[in-house]
C-alpha cells in the first residue's frame, strides 16, 4: 500500500471522532489507514488532552520545514551550487537538470526542481531574478513596408533538416526595440538546434546596419551557417546581399506570423529579463550585451539534455573545424 500523508480533511475527522471517544482502531477503519498512523498522529500533534486539526497541521508543517532546513544546511555544497545558479538567473528546472550532468555519481548532489521551488517559497534560498520577475512579450512596431520582397524565399521552401532542427547552422533573426524618446536596437540571431544566440547593438534600424551585425556574427566561420529566417521588417530587406556574401540561404516568414520563428521569439523573452522594455539607450552598451549573451549561452536547456548552447556549439566546432 502506498503511503500518503494525512490530509486536512482527515485531520478534521480525527479531531471530531477521537474527541468524542471513538477509538484509534475504529478511526483507522473509518479512514482506511493503518492504526499506527492514527496513533502517531495523535501523539505527535495533539494539544494537551485534545486533538485539534488546525494546530495539528501547523505542527506537521513545521516539522517538514525543519527537515528541509536540516537537509539543506547539512549539505553546504548543494546549497552553494543552487545559490550560484540562481544568481545566474537559472530556473529550478535548469538547476535540477544540469546538476545531474555535473555530479552524475554524487548522491549528495541530487535534488528535484520542486524541492528548489519549495525552498524558495520558504525563503531558505535567495530568490533569483527569473523567479521574481514577470516576463512579458511585447509586440514591436515596424514600418508599413512589410510584405512581398522580390526574389525572396518563403519559409515553406525551407528544408526538412532546418524545419526539424536536425543540424546546426539554421538561424532565426529578429530585432528588439528599446526606449521611447531615443530608441535603442538589438539584433538577436539564434540557432534553431543549439539555441545559441548572437547579440549585437544596432545604431539604427536600416538593412545596412543589420548586415553589419550579420558580418560580425558569421564572417570567418566562427559559427556554422546554412540558413537564416526572419520576418519581413524593413531592416531585413537584405536577402540578396546576404546570400551573395555568405553563400547561405535567406528565408522570410509570412506577414504577421511571429510563431514561424519561435526560437528567436523565445530568446527575446529571455533577453527581456535583463533588458526590460523601458531600458534606456545608454544602458544598452556592448559590454552589457556581451554579458547577457554569455549568461544565456551558458544556461542549460532541457531540450539539449541539460547541456548549454555554448557547449553544443563548441563540440561542433571542435569536431568539424
Amino acid at each position: 500500500m502506498n503511503y500518503h500523508h494525512l490530509t486536512p480533511k482527515e485531520r478534521a475527522l480525527i479531531a471530531q471522532l477521537w474527541n468524542n471517544g471513538i477509538s484509534m482502531r475504529q478511526l483507522a477503519r473509518r479512514l482506511q489507514r493503518d492504526p499506527g498512523t492514527i496513533s502517531r498522529e495523535i501523539k505527535r500533534n495533539r494539544s494537551g488532552q485534545k486533538y485539534l486539526s488546525v494546530p495539528a497541521r501547523a505542527r506537521y508543517l513545521e516539522r517538514r520545514m525543519e527537515c528541509r532546513r536540516k537537509r539543506l544546511y547539512q549539505n553546504p555544497r548543494l546549497t552553494a551550487y543552487i545559490s550560484e545558479k540562481l544568481e545566474l538567473s537559472w530556473s529550478p528546472e535548469q538547476i535540477a537538470g544540469r546538476i545531474r550532468l555535473d555530479y552524475p555519481d554524487d548522491r549528495d548532489m541530487k535534488i528535484s526542481h520542486s524541492s528548489i521551488y519549495r525552498w524558495l517559497r520558504a525563503d531558505l534560498l535567495p530568490r533569483s531574478v527569473q523567479l521574481t520577475m514577470k516576463l512579458r512579450h511585447y509586440g514591436r512596431q515596424h514600418g508599413e513596408t512589410r510584405g512581398y520582397k522580390a526574389g525572396a524565399r518563403e519559409i515553406r521552401e525551407r528544408s526538412k533538416e532546418a524545419l526539424r532542427r536536425k543540424r546546426l547552422g539554421d538561424w532565426e533573426a529578429d530585432t528588439i526595440v528599446f526606449g521611447q524618446a531615443k530608441r535603442a536596437y538589438l539584433l538577436n540571431v539564434t540557432d534553431r538546434k543549439s539555441r545559441y544566440c548572437c547579440l549585437a547593438v544596432l545604431r539604427n534600424i536600416r538593412r545596412e546596419e543589420v548586415m553589419r551585425g550579420f558580418e560580425f556574427f558569421f564572417e570567418g566561420g566562427k559559427v556554422p551557417l546554412r540558413t537564416v529566417t526572419s520576418d519581413r521588417g524593413i531592416e531585413f530587406n537584405c536577402h540578396r546581399e546576404f546570400e551573395s556574401r555568405f553563400e547561405a540561404l535567406y528565408y522570410y516568414t509570412r506577414p504577421a506570423s511571429p510563431w514561424q520563428k519561435p526560437t528567436v521569439e523565445n530568446t527575446n523573452g529571455l533577453i527581456r529579463q535583463f533588458f526590460p522594455r523601458g531600458t534606456r539607450f545608454t544602458e544598452l552598451t556592448p559590454e552589457a550585451v556581451a554579458f547577457v549573451m554569455e549568461r544565456l549561452n551558458d544556461r542549460p536547456r532541457k531540450c539539449l539534455n541539460w547541456k548549454t548552447p555554448a557547449e553544443v556549439i563548441s563540440s561542433y566546432l571542435l569536431h568539424f573545424t
